[in-house]
């Protein structure tokens, strides 16, 4: 169940993403993406601390079970209510391929990347982390306080984008939150648990929040596949995850103290920060031209 789960996420989420855009009230405005990124960010502040005390009061089948009638259900809505969404032309393997060499969507998608490694693989040992740093037994609460940040930054986060039309400095000032919010986490949780409940919302918040600007630059810089730089970037983030996880795995087996964990993590999305603002300035000086070929929408 989960190999299935590890592989029909990644294939739903551009998809939604992609019906998002279709749907938007006007060109360039991301409401339905951003209504989209709120949905998810809902079903993981509900779904994960759900799922653990499921698990814990009746076995993990439970769970499973409850995931497989909540995911029926959804099949049938979307069948009774999505609205017909157009086709789009069959793009070649080879365009998708050359869109990791496009020199305005590469950066963008490297910094997503980044900073999936450090929140996404943070997130995985949050447990070890806080019983490490303020000695907490039961971690359900403070994934509650994640997700709720969550839900709060990425339904923000569309109208913010909308009014302002700043989609690059959202994204610095977001990765800004992230690196302190990830940096004293363990401090916080040392010295005052409700201090780490504030960086837990501040760091849930901006982690989903930054999605959707991305989301914005990468249809702005190539609106004529929108949806292949869409696909790039959900990849981006999943691969991030994952090697996030992978290494906090090796840094912890190898001795690294769980609660030195937020500070690798803050590095790296520092280093995110960094890539944006070297990118950002080298976008003012030359202008990318696209290597995703020239389909249209349709």
């Amino acid at each position: 169940m989960a190999k299935k789960r590890s592989a029909g996420g990644p294939q739903l989420r551009p998809g939604a993403a992609g019906d998002g855009v279709h749907h938007q009230r006007q060109p360039g405005q991301l409401g339905p993406v951003a209504l989209v990124m709120g949905g998810m960010s809902a079903g993981t502040v509900l779904g994960v601390p759900i799922g653990v005390l499921l698990a814990e009061h009746t076995g993990w089948r439970a769970t499973m079970w409850l995931l497989t009638g909540l995911g029926a259900g959804a099949l049938a809505g979307l069948a009774a209510l999505l609205p017909t969404v157009p086709a789009e032309p069959v793009v070649p393997v080879r365009a998708r391929l050359t869109a990791l060499t496009d020199r305005a969507v590469a950066p963008v998608v490297a910094v997503s990347f980044l900073a999936a490694v450090a929140s996404l693989g943070l997130y995985t040992y949050l447990a070890p982390v806080l019983a490490a740093a303020g000695g907490v037994g039961e971690v359900a609460p403070y994934l509650w306080a994640w997700g709720a940040g969550g839900v709060l930054g990425s339904v923000l986060a569309g109208p913010l984008v909308d009014r302002t039309g700043r989609a690059r400095m959202l994204t610095g000032g977001v990765l800004a939150v992230i690196v302190p919010a990830l940096a004293l986490l363990p401090v916080l949780a040392a010295v005052a648990l409700p201090g780490a409940v504030v960086a837990l919302v501040a760091w849930g918040a901006a982690g989903w929040a930054l999605q959707v600007p991305q989301r914005h630059r990468l249809l702005a810089l190539r609106a004529e596949r929108g949806t292949i730089a869409l696909a790039l970037n959900n990849s981006a983030l999943y691969l991030g995850s994952a090697v996030g996880s992978a290494l906090g795995g090796l840094a912890l087996g190898a001795g690294l103290a769980p609660c030195a964990l937020p500070w690798v993590a803050a590095g790296v999305a520092a280093a995110g920060l960094a890539l944006h603002l070297v990118a950002g300035r080298r976008s003012r000086v030359v202008s990318g031209v696209s290597t995703l070929g020239c389909y249209e929408h349709s």
